[in-house]
């Protein structure tokens, strides 16, 4: 018989099903979500359970339409919280991460009996959370999870009506709090989506503002105080509205409180696509007064300004702006610094000349620098290796492309001759600084050059793509990136874990053969024009005259605790806050690191400081030298790595 008469037998039956005697569940096969091989062994199964709760589950495909089963999951998992128990015995898998309802990718025809039972099951589910969560989404971002839902519609009906009114009117602030963070659609089952995430941990200020909202207090002032920022930048039409990354990051936030009101923008579209050139900034802004002093380049209006930078580089303003770090560090090589700035680095340099000039006229001296021809200097007698060990080698990806590991120093300068850029001169970074690079080849003919740096984790140190450039410094397009993270994935695959231990500590070892008589060979030599000289003049005079830029000599390290997720950190975000002291402690019996530098909160362990910058702070501290460390940013909706930011200076 054919599949159309069975369809329109069963249409009648389905029709006079009223919603309230549908069963709460709804079966669908695999080819409705995928086409890979894998996918048949299993069907999917989304059912409501007797609390209320939404279940989405990856059963086998033997059990397909087992309304026995289906029934006996909706009464256990109702008195069961956590599903492993219940559905490891036909080895069923949570899916918490899934849409709240069945989201299938081919096409079938709206009064087809899958599309019906779809639209039943949906009927029976709370349509102002599912609402609520709709709202919230913009483009990139994904809120209408099981999990996500499960947490709004399992409320009391007055709570759940306070934190929906709340999500409405404060999205962008409100929802970290009430909701978590936005994902990706999980109908799979990955190891890590086997168990609900746990709601978001709440800090003290944070608990004010959901006991403020769910009691209909002043939700404004509890929001302005947990944020540290005004009543009126809370109530302003920019955080009135959804952000495709579920929150306004709080260095976004500090920014913006530091601006006029005048200058703030109305939409947060015109700061989220700006977000990434705005990280690429290559300016020291770790601190309340950093975030003060570059808050004045954006004076005449956010986007005024940046408009006047994308004229400057149109399409290809990010790298544009990161570049400025090469022009920054050869302007400090260009003569010697004032004796008050001794030690100011090229973020620190940055930051003087946004405050003195603009950004605008440091984008322009960057370009005009990077424009001129550069001269070749040969690095002979840097005394490294001219071949490292690969990790990859090559890899192939069939729809997406390959990638080639450069892994000898005449491979790398190959590179830059053949794509026009300045990779070429990047071996000593990438060897001292635990890089590897990548040439990149499209399955569309584009092709790119990727470095990955390693971060230094003592556990389990991970690489991130820290520059992407086609020839001649071209933006790449969108599927050279899909390829990077592509290769990140196995960079990082767990079975690389001790090369990548291995690539750290042979920098480290590297570091300290070279410390006293290395420094970075000039592979491309520019000189400044007058007019760029005669500007870095009035930036340094400018910093000589304000003292609070003549403390640079006595910063030893600003940044990340290494090792923070795996310490009591995340335990204790709640009880810290900015301006903490912190205490060092020297671990010389360390099994991994003879120069460990331990980060002590009020005698709670939070980590180390990273290795490769712990050796001159180890050496301080074992030559009697006074150091001081202290808390200088918070900010748990960054990555547990990322939230806390230290600083460890020197006594005057």
């Amino acid at each position: 018989m054919h599949a159309s008469v069975e369809i329109a037998r069963a249409l009648p039956a389905l029709a006079d099903r009223s919603p309230a005697l549908e069963p709460p569940w709804v079966w669908i096969q695999s080819h409705y979500f995928f086409s890979r091989s894998d996918a048949r062994q299993h069907c999917w199964l989304w059912l409501r359970s007797a609390d209320g709760c939404v279940h989405a589950l990856r059963v086998p495909a033997a059990l397909h339409g087992d309304e026995q089963l289906a029934r006996r999951w909706q009464r256990e998992l109702a008195e069961v919280p956590v599903a492993v128990d219940v559905l490891e015995s036909h080895r069923a898998v949570a899916l918490p991460d899934a849409p709240i309802v069945p989201l299938t990718r081919w096409a079938v025809s709206w009064g087809h009996p899958v599309q019906h039972a779809i639209r039943a099951f949906a009927a029976t589910l709370d349509q102002a959370v599912l609402d609520a969560l709709g709202w919230l989404e913009t483009a990139g971002s994904f809120f209408g999870s099981v999990q996500h839902y499960n947490r709004l519609a399992m409320l009391p009906p007055r709570l759940r009506e306070h934190r929906l009114q709340a999500l409405r009117r404060f999205p962008s602030l409100v929802t970290p709090l009430l909701v978590g963070e936005p994902g990706h659609p999980d109908m799979f089952g990955d190891d890590y989506s086997e168990c609900d995430d746990p709601a978001p941990t709440l800090s003290l200020s944070a608990v004010a503002v959901v006991d403020a909202g769910d009691h209909g207090r002043d939700l404004t002032g509890a929001l302005a105080a947990h944020y540290r920022i005004s009543r009126a930048l809370v109530r302003s039409p920019l955080l009135s509205q959804p952000w495709a990354e579920g929150h306004v990051a709080r260095d976004v936030l500090r920014l913006l409180q530091a601006m006029p009101p005048q200058a703030w923008p109305l939409r947060a579209a015109d700061v989220e696509c700006r977000l990434d050139a705005l990280r690429a900034l290559p300016v020291r802004r770790m601190d309340e007064s950093d975030t003060v002093e570059l808050a004045r380049a954006f004076a005449g209006g956010w986007n005024a300004t940046w408009q006047a930078l994308e004229a400057l580089a149109p399409e290809r303003l990010q790298p544009a702006l990161r570049d400025c770090g090469d022009f920054l560090r050869a302007a400090l090589q260009d003569g010697a610094l004032p004796e008050a700035l001794t030690g100011m680095d090229e973020s620190a340099l940055g930051l003087a000349w946004v405050r003195r000039l603009g950004l605008v006229r440091l984008l322009d001296a960057s370009l005009r620098w990077h424009g001129q021809a550069a001269v070749t200097v040969p690095a002979a007698g840097d005394g490294l290796p001219d071949k490292i060990a690969p990790l990859l080698e090559r890899r192939d990806w069939q729809g997406e492309g390959s990638a080639l590991e450069l892994v000898t120093r005449q491979a790398l300068h190959a590179e830059g001759q053949s794509m026009h850029h300045c990779v070429g001169g990047y071996w000593p970074i990438c060897l001292l600084k635990s890089a590897r690079i990548f040439h990149l080849h499209g399955y569309d003919g584009e092709q790119a050059t990727a470095m990955y740096e390693l971060g230094d984790d003592a556990q389990d140190p991970r690489f991130a793509l820290a520059q992407l450039r086609g020839p001649r410094n071209k933006e790449p397009d969108a599927a050279l990136r899909r390829l990077t993270r592509t290769l990140e994935l196995e960079l990082n695959a767990p079975t690389l874990r001790e090369q990548r231990l291995a690539v750290n500590a042979q920098a480290c070892g590297w570091r300290d053969g070279l410390r006293q008589r290395f420094s970075q060979p000039v592979h491309h030599l520019r000189t400044l024009d007058a007019r760029t000289r005669a500007q870095l003049q009035r930036v340094l005079g400018w910093c000589t005259r304000q003292p609070q830029w003549h403390c640079a000599r006595q910063m030893v390290y600003r940044g990340n605790i290494a090792g923070f997720g795996y310490a009591d950190g995340p335990h204790l975000m709640r009880r810290m806050q900015s301006g903490d002291a912190l205490q060092l402690v020297r671990e010389r019996d360390n099994p991994h690191d003879r120069r460990a530098v331990r980060i002590d909160w009020n005698g709670h362990k939070l980590g180390y400081v990273p290795r490769l910058r712990n050796p001159a702070i180890a050496q301080a501290l074992d030559t009697g030298k006074t150091l001081h460390a202290r808390i200088i940013d918070l900010d748990p909706s960054r990555g547990t790595y990322e939230c806390v930011s230290i600083e460890i200076r020197s006594e005057p």
